[in-house]
């Protein structure tokens, strides 16, 4: 009885031995191999996360809040929650078609008309739109000179009617061979009543 007794406490206790020698000898390969497993590593086994949370004060309710430190990403408002857009009408205008008349074009409308003094004053009086180059065939009076090269010429009928003022830029000595009293013929277009932006100015004989 006491032999068997004996034999089965042997027994337990070598068995015990052996599974010591053998954990001992399975964590020495593991050491080998990459050392024991991490905390992080048993706890992604286990499959739970340590949380830190943070406590504040609800000035509110007076309670104690349990929140995490990573705060929660903001959410984005709609635009049209609070957003008034009125309703804007755009009026349709309607398309401004050219007009296919000759004479409505750009520089169609453009006249040459020719006519001594008291003609050509008259008609500027009484057509003062009249988009026109005006050839001008009238008596010197006499030749004004002012700054700049600025030349005004006085002209008028033979002896009589309104006068006219012919203002002509002589850089070039143009006028030198002009004198008062002759007969002139001036290219220009109307700037008054009786002022003629002169482009060009030429002696003649007679009429």
């Amino acid at each position: 009885m006491f032999a068997n007794k004996a034999a089965k406490s042997n027994n337990l206790v070598t068995n015990t031995q052996q599974k010591f020698k053998a954990q001992l000898k399975f964590n020495e390969k593991s050491f080998r191999n990459g050392g024991f497993e991490s905390a992080s590593g048993l706890l992604r086994k286990s499959g739970s996360q340590l949380k830190q949370t943070k406590l504040s004060l609800c000035q509110r309710d007076n309670k104690l809040i349990f929140s995490g430190f990573v705060e929660e990403p903001l959410k984005a408002k709609s635009k049209l929650e609070f957003g008034y857009e009125p309703n804007v009408k755009v009026k349709a205008e309607p398309a401004t078609t050219l007009s296919t008349a000759p004479m409505s074009k750009p520089g169609r409308n453009l006249l040459s008309l020719i006519g001594r003094v008291d003609f050509c004053i008259k008609m500027q009086r009484t057509q003062l739109k009249l988009n026109a180059i005006w050839n001008v065939y009238g008596n010197l009076l006499r030749i004004i000179e002012g700054k700049r090269g600025e030349r005004t010429l006085l002209l008028r009928n033979d002896d009589n009617g309104p006068i006219l003022q012919s203002i002509f830029y002589d850089f070039a000595g143009e006028l030198e061979s002009l004198s008062n009293g002759c007969y002139v013929h001036v290219v220009g277009r109307f700037t008054g009543e009786n002022r003629l932006n002169t482009f060009s100015v030429a002696q003649f004989q007679t009429f």
